[in-house]
């Protein structure tokens, strides 16, 4: 896959998480489908920057912790930071700015076969790497369609897979 296949295929994912984000209402940033669960506003606010900014901590190795403990002290449920819709969609706006910068910085040959490691131990190709960030980001866009299916919001697979509203 080069870069720009890799940037188009991220952009097929943030176009439905867009419009998915804009359905979630004000007053429902707290709930949750069981205490275990990230909150909306939680799930907002990681889903907002999945892709563009962990790459380019990957590829810089400039990560916003410093240790494998800070790290995960900072993923724990209860750590986790909330927003709500506007932060979430100019979140998501500067991650594929952030994405197109990162892929802009590195050319075709390391993006498919430089191997890099993450803070969690593991090692793969940038590629690979961005490809996994990508699925992280698109599992995340499934939790938030099913918190809005829960609550009986009119979603359909049109609304996960191309942001059209159903009914």
């Amino acid at each position: 896959m080069t870069k720009n296949e890799f940037r188009e295929c991220v952009a097929d994912a943030y176009r439905p998480a867009e419009a998915l984000i804009k359905m979630v209402p004000a007053d429902k940033l707290e709930w949750r489908p069981k205490p275990n669960f990230m909150s909306f506003g939680q799930l907002l606010y990681h889903l907002a920057d999945g892709v563009g900014l962990p790459l380019r901590c990957l590829v810089t190795g400039q990560w916003p912790f410093t240790s494998p403990e800070q790290m995960v002290e900072t993923v724990k449920l209860e750590n986790l930071p909330s927003c709500g819709v506007a932060e979430a969609l100019k979140k998501l706006e500067a991650d594929e700015t952030i994405l197109r910068e990162c892929l802009d910085s590195i050319n075709e040959e390391d993006f498919a076969h430089k191997v890099v490691s993450a803070p969690w131990g593991v090692k793969a190709s940038i590629e690979r790497m961005a490809i996994n960030f990508r699925e992280h980001f698109t599992n995340h866009k499934m939790q938030l369609f099913t918190y809005l299916k829960l609550l009986g919001f009119p979603v359909d697979t049109d609304t996960l897979y191309l942001g059209k509203t159903a009914g």
